[in-house]
C-alpha cells in the first residue's frame, strides 16, 4: 500500500498485490465508517485499510487489524503521513482487543473448496470464506459480545454467493443469544447481491444511522 497524495491528501487505494484492494464491497461499508469524533471504531481484517483511515478522518479512536503485515505495514505508512489516529494490531480478528463503540468487518466469503485454494496465502486470506462461504463471518458475529461496547453496532458484510442457509444459521445463532440485526445498505452486481447486516445486542433499540 504505497502512500500517494491525490488532492493534497494522503490515500489508499494504490495497493500491492498481496493486500485486498478496494472494491464494490469497501464502497458500501464506507459510509459506516463515518461515525462521530467521540467514538471507538474496530476494522476487523483491514486489507486496504479504506475504512479504517475514513474513521479516523472522521475523528474516531480507530484499531485496524489484519494477519497480512504488509497490509499493516501500508496502512500504519499512511496514517503516519496524515497524522491519523489509527492503531494497527496484527492478529487473528479482534483476539485480545476490548469493547468498541463500532466495528466493522468485511470478511473473506467466496465459497472455497479445498482443491480451490492458491499458494498465495495473502490472497487466500482474503477471499477464502471456507465450503460454504460463512467460515470467518460465523467467527466474526460469534466472537462480537466480547467486542460491542453497551449501545454498539457491527456493520458487517454479507453477499449472495454465500450458502444461504448458513447465513441463516449466523443471523438464527446471533439472535438466539440475545442480539437483532437489521440489513443497513444492499447493492446489486452483475450476478451478485452485498448486504450490510447491522447487528446490535439491545432488541429494543433501533438501527444506528449511518
Amino acid at each position: 500500500m504505497s502512500p500517494k497524495a491525490r488532492g493534497g491528501r494522503v490515500d489508499a487505494r494504490d495497493v500491492p498485490p498481496a493486500v485486498y484492494p478496494e472494491r464494490e464491497d469497501t464502497h458500501l461499508l464506507l459510509p459506516f465508517a463515518r461515525t462521530a469524533g467521540d467514538r471507538s471504531l474496530l476494522d476487523i481484517g483491514t486489507g486496504n485499510g479504506r475504512l479504517a483511515l475514513e474513521a479516523a478522518r472522521h475523528g474516531a479512536r480507530t484499531v485496524a487489524t489484519d494477519l497480512n503485515p504488509e497490509a499493516l505495514r501500508g496502512l500504519r505508512s499512511v496514517a503516519r503521513a496524515e497524522r491519523l489516529p489509527v492503531e494497527v494490531v496484527r492478529t487473528d480478528l479482534a483476539r485480545g482487543l476490548g469493547s468498541f463503540d463500532r466495528v466493522l468487518a468485511n470478511p473473506p466469503y467466496l465459497p472455497t473448496q479445498h482443491d480451490q485454494r492458491t499458494e498465495d496465502r495473502w490472497h487466500d486470506l482474503a477471499v477464502d470464506g471456507g465450503r460454504d462461504g460463512c467460515r470467518v463471518l460465523a467467527r466474526i458475529v460469534r466472537e462480537l459480545p466480547e467486542h460491542l461496547a453497551a449501545g454498539g453496532h457491527a456493520y458487517v458484510l454479507v453477499s449472495s454467493v454465500q450458502s444461504a442457509p448458513a447465513l441463516a444459521r449466523v443471523r438464527d445463532g446471533w439472535t438466539a443469544r440475545g442480539g437483532a440485526l437489521a440489513a443497513a445498505a444492499e447493492r446489486s452486481l452483475e450476478g451478485e447481491r452485498l448486504t450490510v447486516w447491522d447487528l446490535w445486542l439491545d432488541r429494543g433499540a433501533k438501527p444506528a444511522p449511518p
